[in-house]
């Protein structure tokens, strides 16, 4: 099948989902919006193709549905929250076109992609512990208990996180709200709990869970253990069951000594699916499969280990060597 990935150069997870769909047989074409020679995986697809930016969402889709119908595109792998805010909305269209678009469905994507309505949706159900959450717009400032932390609404990557300590510090937020919506919770200190949920319509559920030792500043674990924590596993699978949730999403929690607390649901591959493929669980395929009409592998042997991660350099252009100068 040909299958397009979105933004290979954005994304931690572009590497592995392309070795995986390439494994078995799928012909990738990958896009992001920087230039090919900026991107070393453009150079492992077997067919780059350099997009508009995300956020100019009308030459987005119409791209989107070009290269599709050039390429013969059959199924779309978003990788970054961005791309999934624009195409999104015109799931059911790209479906009339013959095209699948691998995220969960619009109304369960949009919400979890909204921080504020997936906590109070999730409180209303009371099936996890969720952190307190208000909205910047509609809070009295007066009331505040510090510390506070201040992050957008809609946000991606750790991008915009603010931590209010105290009243003085509330101009950066005033600063950074005044364009964007920001959601408040309290700061809870405690030890980030990834895990990588793969549901299929047939209601089969696989978790793979793993502890950050060490995390990138935009939020990905870069040394990470993988747990075996029957009580989150367990959270999961509720959650994903009671959304409707189809595919691979990511969860995240805050473990602290006596509560597990959910902190957000990423509706795309974590940044660290890697790390789930090396301890036994190959995510990517199951991910597609949960689109195909497939069955999903249960039961799977998971390894208990401590994967890091580390970055590797790549040539992607020879550009003339400069004579030197004489003298």
């Amino acid at each position: 099948m040909n299958i397009l990935v979105t933004s290979i150069g954005d994304a931690f997870a572009a590497d592995i989902v392309i070795k995986r769909l390439q494994a078995n047989n799928h012909r990738v074409v990958g896009c992001d919006c920087l230039p090919k020679e900026w991107i070393a995986d453009a150079f492992n697809v077997d067919y780059f193709v350099q997009a508009p930016p995300a956020v100019e969402t009308a030459k987005y889709l119409d791209f989107i549905i070009r290269i599709c119908r050039e390429c013969e595109i059959k199924y779309i792998v978003p990788l970054s929250d961005l791309d999934i805010d624009a195409v999104i909305g015109v799931k059911e269209r790209l479906k009339g076109l013959g095209i699948c678009l691998c995220t969960p469905d619009i109304e369960v994507t949009r919400l979890c992609r909204d921080k504020f309505r997936l906590t109070q949706y999730l409180a209303s159900h009371d099936i996890c512990r969720t952190i307190s959450t208000t909205l910047w717009s509609e809070t009295d400032q007066v009331s505040l208990s510090y510390p506070i932390l201040a992050k957008p609404r809609f946000g991606r990557a750790s991008e915009g996180i603010i931590v209010v300590r105290s009243g003085r510090d509330l101009g950066y937020l005033q600063e950074a709200a005044a364009n964007t919506d920001y959601i408040l919770q309290p700061l809870i200190q405690g030890e980030i709990l990834n895990v990588d949920v793969v549901r299929n319509p047939d209601n089969s559920v696989v978790c793979v869970a793993r502890r950050d030792l060490i995390r990138h500043p935009s939020g990905v674990g870069t040394t990470v253990e993988i747990i075996n924590h029957s009580a989150l596993v367990s959270v999961c699978i509720r959650i994903a069951q009671l959304l409707n949730i189809i595919g691979a999403t990511n969860f995240e929690f805050i473990e602290t000594p006596d509560q597990l607390y959910l902190v957000e649901i990423n509706p795309r591959f974590s940044g660290g699916v890697e790390f789930s493929c090396i301890a036994g669980y190959d995510v990517v395929t199951n991910h597609l499969r949960c689109f195909t009409g497939h069955t999903i592998e249960i039961n799977p042997v998971i390894r208990r280990m401590i994967i890091a991660r580390k970055y590797e350099e790549y040539i992607t252009k020879e550009l003339e060597k400069e004579e030197p100068t004489p003298g």
